[in-house]
């Protein structure tokens, strides 16, 4: 009996040293008064926790230490930690949000806002099939502004609730900007360009599922899955990379595993994966290269000398652009960092 207790005791201060707690207070910071029921998460998973009466918060990382945290409150710009500390007791100042506006158009104006919306929801959960299955269950929260021929930005009173029915998510997205532009003829649209940022949360509504749509559910998140973002990182982080020739380079889950991702580079000029410990690394690429999984196309274009990316497909979104396939899946295919592929 008492070597169990000791291995329990044992076990229970090995539990306690490998748990961090991130904790703080949230201030406003044009008149630092305290914020209350702030959101404190880890953006991209469904980790978070709210700041009480006093404004002060604790969230446990020890699942997620690599991970930023974001702190978001309705009329405020979100807040991130890049590198957070458990050994630190943050003071996080939100800052109000102030938008210089030429028009704004809200619900039911002559019919415009219909039409803003129409391309909202296109250019913001996207055009694929599990996108038409979302709904923004609080749209009536958006307000379009900077309106012309060829542009239309958004913002939104509160976080957009969106219900993922193909995926079996609830979001909660955190929306700080949304600038939408285009070029355009008599007849046609062409390059348009579509700026989004925002943080977001999720709830898995998958075991409230039947059977039958819990499977559909689980088949349309794998495929999802394959040939994204997440991905191609988590690959790049623990795969197995081959050099194939001067501008080749295949990428599979091992040596023994045929190609997942075929890379295309700059002649003489090779992808460099440095890894800074058992969860992040850096990815060092001058330029653009494409990328190919099976029949879909993508480019990648590398904006710093090196992108923090980490093993569970996170990666730094200020560092690096998408276009092709990987950029056409939007909120409407978005899985959480957490997911598993099963």
């Amino acid at each position: 009996m008492k070597r169990i207790v000791l291995v329990l005791l044992l076990a229970g201060l090995f539990q306690m040293a490998h748990t961090q707690i991130v904790k703080g207070t949230i201030i406003d910071k044009s008149d630092s008064s305290k914020i209350s029921f702030a959101v404190i998460y880890i953006s991209g998973t469904s980790v978070g926790t709210y700041s009480d009466i006093n404004g002060n918060f604790e969230l446990n990382i020890s699942n997620n230490r690599s991970k930023p945290i974001t702190i978001s409150m309705v009329g405020y710009y979100s807040f991130t930690i890049s590198d957070p500390g458990s050994n630190k007791n943050y003071k996080i100042y939100l800052s109000t949000k102030t938008t210089e506006l030429n028009e704004v158009v809200v619900k039911g104006k002559r019919g415009r806002w219909q039409t803003y919306l129409k391309l909202f929801k296109g250019q913001f959960l996207g055009s694929s099939a599990n996108a038409l299955m979302c709904d923004i269950l609080n749209e009536g929260d958006l307000r379009f502004f900077n309106i012309t021929d060829t542009s239309l930005s958004a913002y939104s009173l509160k976080p957009l609730i969106i219900r993922n029915k193909a995926l079996g998510y609830d979001i909660t997205y955190y929306l700080d900007k949304f600038i939408y532009n285009c070029q355009k003829d008599d007849k046609h649209i062409f390059n348009e360009t579509c700026f989004i940022l925002g943080n977001y949360l999720f709830k898995d509504e998958l075991l409230t599922l039947n059977k039958s749509t819990k499977m559909a559910v689980e088949r349309r998140r794998r495929n999802v899955y394959l040939g994204s973002r997440m991905h191609f990182f988590r690959l790049l982080y623990s795969g197995s990379i081959h050099h194939k020739g001067k501008s080749v380079t295949a990428l599979s889950e091992s040596a023994a595993i045929p190609t997942v991702f075929l890379i295309y580079t700059k002649p003489d000029s090779k992808l460099n994966v440095i890894k800074r410990d058992s969860l992040t690394a850096y990815l060092k690429y001058n330029g653009e290269f494409s990328v190919k999984y099976k029949g879909m196309d993508s480019k990648i274009n590398i904006k710093k000398d090196s992108v923090y990316f980490e093993k569970y497909g996170f990666y730094d979104p200020f560092g690096i652009n998408f276009s092709g396939s990987m950029s056409d899946r939007r909120i409407g295919d978005l899985l959480p960092y957490d997911y598993i592929l099963k």
